[in-house]
């Protein structure tokens, strides 16, 4: 059995790990961490005492950036594998996890997205990119997500700008601010904030003459689920840094 813990256990994503690492065949849920004074029955406001008396093998993470990060590394010190789910983290963040993990030999997975079918997406852009010109990405998330652009986008525009060189067209008279997005490697990335959306992203890819649209669209958070249970099976041994779910899929 794989002794598995969730970080950020009360928020929406923790909740429904949590729910779902107690259910799931060869997966034994151990408790929750969980911010200092919130811990309820089986629960933990201290990383410390959640690994001395959980014993976890793995941590899933769905705690708030930055708190996320001093979890992270401070798992890792002590022996834990993580599967990070948090937004937020950069370029920098990532080298210190990597660092971390050829330090300790403790192997992390970091999964921007855990729906199966986004990760797909972003495969299947990263195959495409090298056959067009141009790319944009256009990303929807609920009105309430703190961070913009989405940790997938982000993740998505490295990948597609570690396949090449790309050009965005360029607009002379740009009549309000911020009217053509972020540009992330040469890539233009949009979000969308709405009431009543849980998570969608398009990247369209421009060629001459024609266009390639990949959208992948989360009706629920459910759909995240099966991709958290395969991260955490592959987590269980794991020592070195998976970035994305790309890999075990």
């Amino acid at each position: 059995m794989i002794r598995a813990g969730v970080a950020g256990a009360n928020g929406k994503m923790g909740t429904l790990t949590s729910t779902a690492l107690g259910t799931a065949e060869g997966i034994e849920y151990v408790g929750g961490l969980v911010r200092k004074g919130t811990a309820f029955p089986g629960q933990f406001d201290d990383i410390d005492a959640f690994v001395e008396r959980a014993h976890p093998d793995v941590l899933v993470d769905f705690s708030l950036f930055p708190d996320s990060k001093r979890i992270v590394l401070d798992a890792l010190e002590r022996g834990v594998r993580v599967v990070i789910g948090t937004s937020g983290y950069g370029e920098d963040d990532l080298a210190e996890v990597r660092s971390a993990v050829e330090r300790t030999g403790i192997g992390a997975i970091f999964a921007p997205n855990c729906a199966l079918g986004a990760v797909l997406m972003m495969k299947f852009a990263t195959l495409a990119a090298p056959h067009f010109d141009a790319v944009e990405i256009v990303e929807t998330h609920e009105s309430g997500k703190k961070d913009a652009p989405s940790g997938t986008a982000m993740a998505t525009a490295r990948r597609l700008a570690s396949t090449g060189a790309f050009a965005r067209a360029e607009t002379k008279v740009v009549k309000a601010a911020g009217a053509r997005g972020a540009d992330v490697g040469g890539i233009g990335v949009h979000s969308l904030r709405l009431p009543g959306m849980v998570a969608q992203q398009e990247v369209l890819l421009g060629g001459h003459g024609e266009i390639l649209s990949i959208r992948h669209h989360s009706l629920s958070r459910q759909s995240f689920m099966p991709g958290v249970l395969l991260a955490v099976r592959a987590a269980e041994k794991l020592d070195r840094f998976v970035d994305g779910l790309e890999s075990l899929v």
